[in-house]
């Protein structure tokens, strides 16, 4: 999809990465208990095999794949898949946050009516020594 704003950013937002472990999963759950969309659920039966993956930025993509009534969205840095979570009508966003050596990222990804969308942090380097590139970025995953 084209539906993607990028930003560069002159500082580093995801400064606390760099302390703690290697990667965290955060979801925020709705209050109260949400029923499954009918039509939704219908949607994603035509698309039994459903997945993919893109790059953010540098070496950090998300990978999505359909499961049940939702998608299952990992967080890669530098080819590691270092945290998953699943997103479904009840748990519509959930956080991604990790880093590597050389890129570090946050991602909310949120089911939004019938896409998939994400709002990124993600710095990246080129060697363990050199200064942080930063941006910001959002957009659609896929739409069905």
């Amino acid at each position: 999809m084209s539906d993607h704003q990028l930003i560069e950013l002159d500082y580093d937002p995801l400064e606390y990465l760099d302390e703690g472990g290697m990667a965290q999963m955060v979801s925020q759950k709705g209050i109260g208990e949400q029923q499954v969309d009918a039509e939704m659920a219908a949607t994603l039966e035509l698309h039994e095999a459903l997945s993919g993956c893109f790059t953010i930025v540098g070496p950090i993509a998300i990978c999505y794949s359909r499961v049940g009534a939702g998608f299952k969205a990992c967080l890669k840095l530098a080819g590691i898949e270092v945290t998953c979570v699943n997103i479904d009508p009840a748990h519509p966003c959930a956080k991604l946050e990790g880093n590597v050596l050389l890129a570090k990222a946050s991602i909310q990804v949120c089911l939004e009516g019938k896409c998939l969308t994400y709002k990124a942090q993600a710095c990246y380097r080129t060697t363990p020594f050199s200064k942080w590139k930063c941006v910001s970025k959002s957009g659609k995953i896929i739409c069905f």
